[in-house]
């Protein structure tokens, strides 16, 4: 009986010691998820976290995609379901890419692990970098933080 209580006291212990730890754990940490909402009266891709909405990417242009027929709105709310249905078939370092779109505009997107397609996020701003445009998104996506800017989108 008494090996019984001791045995259930070291387990409960182990238990209250090891819970705050896992807790922090990146690996356990919670995932975001994505929205698009307002952030300073644009269009942004938001990403909810612990509780907290944390704008990740501002939409700044209403005709970004006039090509196509989508403006910012339309835009934002279509890379919003992309970043929720992308985030859980993998790393994030294996989801975004940097790219070149057929016509050579540098792109950033998110990869398709089914099929390898790359699913356009936005064009890369003219003047930077692809591989940095890339990494300052996944330092957005990956741990979203409510005093690291969003990036923006012209």
């Amino acid at each position: 009986m008494k090996f019984r209580i001791l045995k259930s006291a070291f387990s409960a212990s182990i238990i209250a010691l090891a819970a705050p730890i896992l807790a922090n754990s990146p690996a356990l940490a919670q995932t975001p998820s994505f929205f698009c909402g307002a952030a300073g009266g644009r269009p942004a891709t938001i990403a909810v976290q612990q509780g907290k909405n944390i704008p990740v990417i501002l939409w700044l242009a209403d005709n970004y995609f006039n090509e196509s027929g989508e403006d910012a709105i339309t835009r934002c709310t279509r890379v919003s379901g992309i970043l929720n249905n992308s985030q859980p078939q993998g790393s994030w370092e294996n989801i975004v890419t940097a790219g070149a779109s057929t016509s050579g505009q540098l792109i950033i997107c998110a990869a398709n692990p089914q099929d390898g397609s790359c699913r356009l996020l936005y064009q890369v701003p003219k003047g930077q970098n692809p591989e940095q445009a890339r990494q300052e998104l996944l330092k957005r996506v990956t741990n979203p933080n409510v005093s690291v800017s969003p990036v923006k989108v012209n």
